[in-house]
């Protein structure tokens, strides 16, 4: 399915969300895009009584949805956050028989310890699954105004927490928004992961510690409670279809030191 002509609904006007819709609108997609908050998701209801209802939505693209991305983001937010977001999202994409059009993006932090969040992540992935929709799995973002890996280097914050072998892994916001494209354009169901580069703890100072000429922080910050993990994970299934990220850390380092 090629996306031009179609009509794509962005849950999320976020990070990613942005990004992905101008990605969307450049290959002549129809593009709704819904709100900027972690509410947005929830709030868009198949009840008639709620003040966003999915009705409403699709008199406004002019028809329902071809592909749903939902790219909400609690923002780090509390355990009732993640289910008011995520869950109820979902809910309600079930309830209008939508959920078999939506590439769902969740996490890569659902390998690690099993966490309140974590869990709230697995129940909305299966759900997704079982009426045939997407799963996205993705790792942390960076990009133009967000990197927290190079903001504390340059800040001389304390490093990450974690082992020296800890393993990071990254995926550059343009590579991520062209793999849920990609997924989309292919109609892939199912779940995979989306990350670009992976590094360890060791590996990854030492690399910016030879692109910005700042040693790294001798002290690590304190260990989140989030879920972690410490393994590389790859993208094989987007690689099959072809995908390629076109950015690298130690390029995006460069270009914001304006080297």
């Amino acid at each position: 399915m090629k996306l031009c002509g179609h009509r794509v609904w962005i849950l999320g006007y976020g990070f990613l969300g942005r990004v992905l819709a101008d990605k969307c609108r450049a290959v002549g997609a129809g593009v709704l895009s819904i709100d900027r908050t972690a509410a947005a998701g929830a709030d868009l209801c198949a009840d008639s009584a709620a003040a966003a209802t999915i009705s409403q939505a699709i008199e406004m693209s002019g028809g329902a949805p071809s592909v749903i991305f939902c790219c909400l983001s609690t923002r780090g937010g509390a355990v009732a956050d993640y289910r008011h977001c995520y869950l109820q999202t979902v809910q309600n994409l079930a309830a209008a028989h939508l959920s078999g059009n939506c590439i769902f993006c969740s996490s890569s932090s659902v390998y690690g310890a099993v966490t309140e969040r974590t869990a709230i992540l697995e129940e909305c992935e299966q759900r997704i699954l079982s009426f045939g929709g997407c799963v996205a799995r993705l790792v942390p973002l960076y990009g133009p105004g967000r990197c927290e890996l190079l903001r504390r280097h340059l800040a001389g914050e304390p490093r990450l927490p974690g082992a020296p072998t800890r393993v990071f892994n990254y995926v550059h916001v343009e590579d991520a928004a062209a793999a849920l494209m990609l997924l989309a354009e292919q109609e892939v169901s199912g779940a995979c992961d989306v990350c670009g580069e992976s590094f360890t703890k060791s590996g990854v100072y030492e690399q910016l510690a030879l692109l910005t000429g700042i040693a790294a922080a001798a002290q690590d910050a304190p260990s989140s409670k989030r879920s972690t993990i410490s393994r590389p994970i790859t993208a094989d299934t987007l690689r099959a279809l072809g995908w390629c990220p076109q950015h690298s850390f130690a390029d995006f380092v460069r270009a914001q030191l304006g080297k």
